[in-house]
This record gives structure tokens, C-alpha cells and sequence, in this order.
């Protein structure tokens, strides 16, 4: 195996600082685990239909979103956590704009805009129709790896759509239906939250939720690491070997697995999570708000040193 270059990547990190990084990770866990029970305690309670999903399978993503962010915290690869934590944010924003009014509404608002999607999607593979021939074009002059031929060989895509349609055929579907083929009308492709008048994008779902500040902090602040344009930002400095009196600039590649940040996206993953919880159990399972308390003084220290303005990893460079 070839052992990387250490001033790049360091894949032993300082005890001390993997001390702090292993805590991190462990509280996220714990959030987590009992995120699990909040998740099992609102699926126990039979009620309603299909307007339940959405719920459920965010709840579950953001889960999943923040056992992610665990993993690389522990081993200090902080950007790419940054990039779930973004997700993170969307998700908790579905989940609180769902919970805040209307939840039937807006429930099926998300399945329709789902199911359209799939719809959309699919066309581009059903053979025949002038999105498989245009698909068919850009296959032909693409250098990737797929081949001409490997269209042929897809299964049709007619089942799925099909599918599709016959939900979208169902009586509970009508309303958020009719409410998407209007807001189609006026503004494009639309958001499954800008229907039934809601907001546009994700900042205004932000600010909509009084929650602007940490997509400024959050979503916006991190965008380059998401999209991979924050290349050069926070990634290189002046050597510490530079000659003054030179007029040419030396510097160096700032480490893979820095550290750096790390407190910060492990203190709002924590924040998240815990404000998820909150508006759920109030307003989903309110007999649970004893178990919910108890469990949250038992972890509010280790949240509190997270949180906590010291900075607990000095990063110098």
C-alpha cells in the first residue's frame, strides 16, 4: 500500500486532538441513538396515510445525515462533513416547515412534487419519445463511459411511470395535484414547499422559519466547500520557509484531515438535531416530552462544552 505524503495528509492525528474528535463524534452518536427512539415512537402511532411519509423518511435521512457527519468527524475530515451538514440544514428546515402548520397540505404537496420528479425523470428513458432521442444525442457525443448501446439494454421505464400516475390519480392526491399544476404555471419548476403559497427557495423557507442566520452561517458561508469552487480559500498560506526579501511567493497546501472547524460543525449538527427533536415531540408526540426531558439533561453538559464558545482544537498555520 503506498503510504501517503504527512505534510498532505497526516493520517495519525495528535492524541490530544483525537481525544476531542472521538468526543465529538461519541455525542453526535448518542444524539442520534436517540434520535432512533423519536423516530420509533412517532411510527408507533398508527394514524393518518400516506401524509405521513414525508415525515418519517426525513426524519430518517436526517439521521443517517448526522451518523455521516460523525464518521468524519472522528477522523477529521471536516469539509466533507460540512457538504452533509448543509443537507442537514435542508432537512431539518423540511421537517419544521411540515410540522409548523398545514401538515396535511404540505405532506402531500411533497409527494406530488416527488412523484412528478420520478415522472420527469423517467421520460428521458422511455423508448420512443422525444427525451430518449434527445438523451440518445448527448450520449453519442459524451466522452463518459456509457455506450450507444447501453440505453438499448435499460428495462422500460413505462412501469415506473405508470406507477406514478396511478398514485397521482388518487383522491388524496387531488388537492396538492391541482395546487402543483397551478404553481407550475407560475414560477417554472417549483419547490414542493412553494406550494399552498409557501416560499420560493431555500433561503426564504429559512427565513420563513426565522432561521436566516444560520443559513448565513450554515448554507451559504459553506457553499464552496459543497460545490467544490472554494478551492484555494483556507487551503494554502505563506510558507513559513519564505524568504522576506524574495520577490517570489512560496507557500504551502494546507493539510487533508485538518481539524480546523471541526467544533463548529459538530456544535450546529447538535443544535439541529436537538431543535428537530424538540418541535416534533411537541407537536407529534407530546407524551413522550418526560422521556425527551430526561434524556436531555442527561446529555446537556457534553452539548454545552461542544457549543460552548471556547474553542477546544487551536488550530495554528
Amino acid at each position: 500500500m503506498t503510504n501517503p505524503i504527512d505534510n498532505i495528509l497526516p493520517r495519525d492525528t495528535e492524541d490530544g486532538v483525537s481525544k476531542i474528535l472521538h468526543s465529538f463524534s461519541e455525542t453526535i452518536d448518542e444524539f442520534v441513538n436517540f434520535g432512533t427512539h423519536v423516530l420509533k415512537w412517532h411510527v408507533d402511532i398508527k394514524r393518518g396515510g400516506d401524509e405521513q411519509m414525508p415525515l418519517i423518511m426525513f426524519l430518517r435521512e436526517l439521521l443517517e445525515k448526522a451518523d455521516s457527519i460523525s464518521i468524519l468527524v472522528k477522523n477529521s475530515s471536516i469539509d466533507p462533513a460540512k457538504t452533509i451538514l448543509r443537507s442537514l440544514f435542508e432537512l431539518h428546515l423540511y421537517i419544521s416547515y411540515l410540522l409548523e402548520s398545514h401538515f396535511q397540505d404540505r405532506s402531500m404537496a411533497f409527494l406530488v412534487w416527488n412523484a412528478k420528479n420520478i415522472i420527469k425523470t423517467n421520460n428521458a428513458f422511455l423508448k420512443g419519445n422525444q427525451e430518449y432521442k434527445n438523451l440518445k444525442r448527448q450520449v453519442e457525443n459524451d466522452n463518459s463511459f456509457l455506450d450507444i448501446n447501453d440505453l438499448d439494454r435499460l428495462p422500460s421505464a413505462t412501469p415506473i411511470i405508470d406507477n406514478q400516475e396511478a398514485l397521482l390519480q388518487r383522491p388524496e392526491y387531488k388537492k396538492a395535484l391541482t395546487e402543483y399544476e397551478k404553481t407550475k404555471k407560475r414560477f417554472g419548476n417549483p419547490k414542493w414547499y412553494s406550494l399552498f403559497n409557501g416560499p420560493q427557495s431555500i433561503q426564504g423557507l429559512a427565513i420563513h422559519l426565522k432561521m436566516s442566520s444560520f443559513y448565513e452561517l450554515v448554507y451559504r458561508n459553506w457553499s464552496g466547500s459543497v460545490h467544490s469552487t472554494d478551492i484555494i480559500n483556507g487551503k494554502i498560506v505563506k510558507s513559513q520557509n519564505a524568504n522576506e526579501v524574495s520577490d517570489k511567493i512560496s507557500a504551502d497546501i494546507i493539510q487533508i484531515r485538518l481539524p480546523k472547524d471541526a467544533q463548529s460543525v459538530s456544535a450546529f449538527t447538535l443544535v439541529l438535531m436537538i431543535k428537530t427533536y424538540s418541535t416534533l415531540i411537541n407537536t407529534k408526540i407530546p407524551d413522550k416530552k418526560v422521556e425527551y426531558t430526561k434524556w436531555y439533561l442527561s446529555v446537556r453538559n457534553r452539548m454545552s462544552k461542544v457549543t460552548s464558545k471556547e474553542q477546544l482544537i487551536k488550530i495554528e498555520y
